[in-house]
């Protein structure tokens, strides 16, 4: 555990940020909290006009890879933001690394003088997660490379489908979900408390992700996915880019980059310190899978303290199933029609959602 909340973990998003705005609907006097993680979540809510980002997480490498991505952003043009982050090549990362060193913070800075060699790679790809999802991108590819090229060819629904049934889905493939995903192989590779730790008992994580993917292949198409694409191909297709790396919402970000900030710290003591009545949106991620039941309950608990009267929430979940404390169930109003929705339409494919709004007397 102490190891996953020191290194570099995620290097980039793999949630949809589509959902994620549906369900805070953003607005321009909002004053919005966030987890950090990759940097991808805060960096792509700010293509929505808001007052005020915070976003937060217990991992200072973490925070220092948001910095680096927004000092990048603000920094450079497009096409050398894509070349210094790694999606296309480039000559020398450093030098311009050194650049933007000289607007980071001291703690960030100390970071990154110490992990030079991710930057020389390319960031975007250099999160533990992220390595060991190339690694098996590479392993899959001598048995289904074929496959995986057709399975993300598709434009239309319909042939997808078909190939989904006649080919992609076989028996050895669903014990490859039961056996790769048993607990005793995830805590070895990936090393994230967030995969095993706080399980719903009932459930076979191998075969419930196996379904989930299957039902998401019914309804939307592979290439959409960044999850399915990093498992896959190990890298995320550019017609598919994220808001923060996409072309047309560049200048708008960049445009919104002062209005955030960032605090190493874990959720509950930020949460429980902050002041009543002080935000308007909650992207809270999977932090569930991270939390045991009690600290859970405290996170909710900060987060009524926190909200301001019909303050939106998003709290995702993974595996774990948790639910809102009795005494706050009347005040945290889901929206029970939009979680089966952001859940059926999320291209993050393996996500559960708790949505709605905190109504205070």
């Amino acid at each position: 555990m102490t190891n996953f909340f020191s290194r570099l973990s995620y290097s980039i998003g793999n949630e949809d940020w589509r959902t994620e705005h549906k369900a805070l609907k953003i607005q321009p006097d909002d004053q919005v909290f966030s987890i950090t993680a990759s940097g991808d979540r805060p960096l792509n809510l700010l293509d929505a006009e808001l007052e005020s980002l915070i976003t937060i997480d217990a991992n200072p490498m973490q925070n220092a890879l948001f910095e680096l991505k927004k000092a990048a952003i603000e920094h450079l043009d497009y096409e050398d933001y894509l070349e210094f982050m790694g999606l296309r090549p480039a000559k020398n990362r450093l030098k311009t690394y050194y650049e933007l060193q000289k607007t980071l913070s001291a703690p960030s800075s100390i970071i990154w003088e110490k992990h030079k060699r991710k930057i020389e790679r390319g960031v975007i790809y250099q999160g533990s997660v992220e390595t060991w999802l190339k690694r098996l991108a590479y392993l899959l590819r001598p048995f289904r490379g074929q496959k995986i090229d057709k399975l993300f060819s598709f434009n239309d629904l319909e042939s997808q489908r078909e190939f989904v049934k006649s080919a992609w889905q076989t028996p050895l493939w669903k014990k490859t979900f039961e056996v790769a995903l048993h607990p005793t192989f995830t805590k070895v590779f990936f090393n994230d408390p967030g995969l095993y730790e706080h399980v719903d008992q009932k459930m076979h994580i191998g075969l419930h992700i196996h379904d989930r993917l299957n039902d998401f292949l019914e309804h939307s198409l592979a290439k959409e996915s960044t999850l399915l694409s990093m498992i896959l191909r190990g890298k995320v297709d550019e017609d598919h880019f994220p808001p923060y790396l996409n072309a047309d919402n560049y200048s708008s970000i960049k445009a919104q980059l002062d209005k955030s900030s960032f605090e190493t710290t874990g959720i509950v003591p930020f949460l429980e310190k902050s002041s009543e009545n002080t935000f308007d949106c909650f992207s809270c991620s999977d932090v569930a899978s991270y939390l045991e039941r009690e600290d859970y309950e405290r996170v909710i608990r900060g987060i009524f303290k926190a909200a301001k009267p019909g303050a939106r929430f998003c709290i995702r979940q993974f595996l774990s199933n948790y639910a809102i404390p009795d005494e706050l169930t009347p005040h945290f109003v889901r929206d029970t029609e939009l979680e089966k929705q952001l859940e059926k339409e999320d291209c993050c494919f393996v996500y559960r959602f708790m949505c709605g709004t905190i109504e205070k007397d």
